[in-house]
């Protein structure tokens, strides 16, 4: 190419200089016409070498006895001439118009790609997990999942249906029950073992407290609690929430919307103003993970997302959390597809998963299979 050719200037840069390739956009020889004072962003004194070329400043003062036209470069032409609009960058443009709305789909065209290494720094370690034996009652196909005392734990439909399991460590038949009183308030959306009742929260937003369940006990009657509707939980039709009643009979619940997670504590206002839900604190779920189960006990907050990571935080005496950042995170190792659905916290600390994958059956036909991974 012609930037690259012996002999392009007879003074200097001789030879295949690659900075060359810019002498070819401008009728002067040498880089951007160059006047002195002036680069290509306009009025400046000193020029990057590596971006507008090197020793710019050579171009003031080459001269040739033999050549073509003109002999003499920039050296002949004398002081800066860009007040008079010879070579006057930046100041004859047109003006700026309006701000436009713009068009372009970042996430689609690639994304966040440079921080692709950031990212894998902060993945969630894995940890493998394994299915837990568990004979369910038949055509039962559970959404949610919560963990009571002595590591026992109950599965849920959105419906009313449940099993319970009286310990993951040691007997894994369900037994079936059933909650009444649900129907008229909505489907189940969380449930949640605390002190002796289950707290459910329903898609209308309304809170039931169902008793305990237990072997030998197919039905259990639940009954609504007159508190408002949690914050914010209808005005995001994906947005998450539980509800928990502490020993001393104070009333917690978790909302998650999108990323945000808010803790709240049913308790009077000031000025004796009826008691309604106020915010303990926040947390924000790590990178872009959106958050699919929320849960927590007086001093621990669980939040599993798409993919099944747990995130946990530490909370304290008020509700609050601990920190901003979790004190635990994990994304289950297990072999095969499966879809994340619910998860519960052990007393142990362990966290309890509900998923469902396809498998595939006598005759060839496909099945849904509900599992809990710990």
């Amino acid at each position: 190419p012609p930037w690259s050719r012996t002999g392009q200037w007879y003074g200097w840069e001789h030879g295949p200089i690659s900075s060359k390739h810019y002498s070819h956009v401008t009728p002067q020889r040498g880089h951007w016409a160059w006047q002195r004072g002036w680069g290509p962003q306009g009025q400046q004194e000193l020029w990057a070498s590596d971006v507008f070329g090197f020793a710019p400043e050579a171009d003031a003062w080459w001269s040739e006895h033999e050549g073509p036209e003109p002999l003499q470069g920039i050296a002949g032409v004398g002081v800066n001439t860009w007040a008079k609009g010879t070579i006057a960058y930046g100041q004859n443009e047109p003006k700026w118009g309006p701000k436009h709305e713009g068009t372009h789909d970042f996430e689609a065209n690639g994304g966040h790609r440079r921080l692709a290494a950031m990212a894998a720094e902060t993945a969630a370690p894995s940890r493998p997990v394994v299915p837990v034996p568990v004979q369910w009652p038949n055509a039962f196909e559970p959404d949610l999942l919560t963990c009571g005392p002595q590591a026992s734990v109950a599965a849920l439909t959105a419906s009313g249906l449940g099993a319970l399991i009286p310990s993951v460590a040691e007997s894994k038949v369900a037994s079936e029950f059933a909650l009444e009183g649900l129907i008229e308030l909505g489907m189940a959306r969380s449930v949640t073992w605390s002190n002796t009742s289950l707290m459910i929260v329903t898609a209308s937003g309304k809170i039931a407290s169902c008793p305990s369940p237990r072997t030998g006990l197919d039905k259990i009657t639940c009954t609504l609690l007159q508190v408002p509707t949690l914050p914010g939980f209808l005005l995001d039709e994906s947005a998450v929430a539980s509800a928990s009643e502490l020993d001393d009979g104070l009333l917690r619940a978790v909302v998650g919307t999108g990323g945000r997670v808010g803790l709240y504590e049913f308790r009077e206002g000031a000025d004796d103003k009826s008691p309604t839900w106020h915010e303990a604190g926040a947390v924000l779920v790590p990178g872009s993970a959106k958050a699919t189960t929320v849960t927590s006990t007086r001093n621990r907050l669980l939040v599993t997302g798409e993919d099944g990571t747990a995130y946990l935080w530490n909370l304290r005496w008020d509700g609050a959390p601990a920190s901003t950042k979790p004190a635990r995170t994990e994304a289950p190792l297990a072999g095969g597809r499966r879809s994340w659905q619910s998860a519960c916290l052990l007393s142990s600390g362990k966290v309890l998963r509900l998923a469902s994958k396809w498998q595939r059956g006598k005759g060839g036909v496909e099945n849904m299979k509900s599992e809990i991974l710990i």
